[in-house]
């Protein structure tokens, strides 16, 4: 005698319930990681006018933190380098500018930062570095944005003028880099 066909259909359908993971090296992880804040940043609720910084800074922290661990896990870039200390600086100015009040109050939701533990040498470099892209992209777009906010003070807009968008070019920049020559 046959089993019935329903039996088959429930062996394949996965349990919601256990955990999945299919990539033991950690890219998944991260990708997941980058398009949360990216998505964080493309999709911002109304708020008040600081909202608006306190994410970008957010976003900048998190593009330095990934670069790092690009250097740390994969390579150790002159681009990722550069890419590093221009997204920690601006997020350091963002902070000064803002205060750790707004910063704390207006971070992007939804986002789990990864533990280094769970990171390993072995991710995938192009994507991460693709995927890392599209955030440096939605990083312009956002601190385009809060320059020509007038509701801001003048600090904040200097400040994503002079310090956010060349660490959002370089960010971008730097990814392309990678993606056109990853042997380097």
């Amino acid at each position: 005698m046959r089993l019935p066909w329903r039996l088959f259909r429930r062996r394949d359908e996965p349990n919601i319930f256990e955990p999945h993971r299919t990539d033991a090296s950690g890219t998944d992880l991260v990708v997941e990681w980058i398009d949360a804040v990216t998505t964080g940043l493309a999709t911002a609720p109304p708020g008040p006018p600081e909202a608006a910084p306190a994410r970008v800074c957010d976003g900048m922290f998190t593009a330095a933190t990934i670069v790092a661990v690009l250097i740390d896990k994969i390579a150790d870039r002159t681009e990722y380098r550069v890419a590093n200390n221009r997204c920690m600086a601006s997020a350091v100015d963002f902070m000064k500018v803002l205060g750790e009040d707004t910063l704390r109050r207006y971070r992007i939701d939804g986002v789990q930062p990864v533990g280094w533990e769970n990171l390993g040498p072995e991710m995938d470099e192009a994507l991460i570095a693709r995927r890392l892209g599209r955030l440096g992209e939605a990083l312009q777009l956002a601190l385009l944005a809060v320059t020509t906010d007038y509701d801001l003070s003048d600090d904040v807009r200097e400040a994503a003028e002079e310090s956010g968008l060349l660490a959002a070019d370089v960010l971008v920049e730097a990814c392309q880099a990678i993606q056109t020559d990853p042997t380097r």
